[in-house]
């Protein structure tokens, strides 16, 4: 899965950019504390909606040091109660968010992982030079990179698997069968997606039977084509490309992480190191 020479330092930086930007982007989009605080409210039909909650302020506040202190990672600072202030704060206010509906916690938390696996070593490779820190040393060992990008490429992998097991343990083998695809664009899906809702139920059958697959065998494929990383890449991205042109939806927070892990050239570190000095100079 990973070949020698796969410039494993530079993803690492490329994705410690990528990471800090969807968790940035992320945070900028959450709800309000007030608005979360009144929405429990009528939840709860007139319980406290602070009882073992984090108040408004307080969530409001723990939102903005996650965003400071994401924002400065991303940008080169490196320092362990840094890290650790990024990883707390973003993970209670991700916990927040979730007790209002469980099901968040599948939906983004695959950036708390990301951002912890970043925080074990020194990600930053050009980027510390180009946003004016001068590192210590010449960033992690070769096995401890390595281990970091092999450790995110499974977790990329096994979210896949985690789909689609889910859909064979609810539904089985019948969730194949096109039903719930189908109905799904019928439902959700934009203009693309309800002309295939009345196509043939052959149609949605095939394209069942290919997510499946494609979600179960994700990890396989990436062991298979270990030495060709970004046709695993370009794969999953021609994935949500697909999700996206028929349901609008968009798993972005996901599929932009192929980019660093799997598609992008290492040497685009240093382009994209050139570009964050360029834009600190402005």
């Amino acid at each position: 899965m990973l070949p020698e020479n796969t410039g494993a330092r530079q993803r690492l930086a490329l994705a410690r950019l990528t990471t800090g930007l969807a968790i940035l982007n992320t945070l900028r989009h959450l709800p309000p504390g007030d608005a979360l605080v009144d929405e429990w409210s009528r939840k709860e039909d007139g319980e406290d909606p602070r009882s073992g909650r984090l108040s408004a302020e307080q969530y409001e506040a723990l939102r903005r040091l996650a965003f400071v202190s994401t924002a400065a990672w991303t940008l080169g600072a490196e320092s362990k109660a840094l890290k650790f202030a990024a990883n707390a704060s973003f993970a209670a206010v991700q916990r927040h968010v979730a007790q209002f509906d469980e099901r968040a916690w599948n939906y983004n938390s695959n950036l708390n992982v990301y951002l912890l696996l970043l925080s074990l070593t020194d990600s930053r490779g050009s980027l510390a030079e180009a946003a004016g820190e001068g590192a210590e040393d010449d960033g992690p060992s070769s096995e401890v990179a390595t281990a970091v990008l092999l450790a995110m490429r499974l977790y990329y992998g096994c979210l896949y698997f985690q789909s689609g097991l889910s859909k064979v343990l609810l539904s089985g083998p019948a969730w194949a069968d096109g039903r719930t695809l189908r109905g799904s664009w019928a439902e959700l899906g934009n203009r693309a997606g309800k002309w295939l809702s009345r196509r043939p139920m052959t149609v949605a059958a095939a394209a069942s039977a290919a997510t499946l697959a494609f979600e179960l065998l994700f990890p396989v494929a990436q062991i298979a084509l270990g030495k060709r990383p970004r046709a695993v890449g370009l794969s999953s991205l021609a994935f949500h490309a697909s999700i996206k042109a028929t349901m609008d939806i968009s798993f972005w927070h996901h599929a932009v992480h192929a980019l660093p892990l799997f598609v992008l050239d290492p040497g685009a570190e240093r382009h994209t190191a050139r570009l964050l000095r360029a834009f600190r100079k402005r």
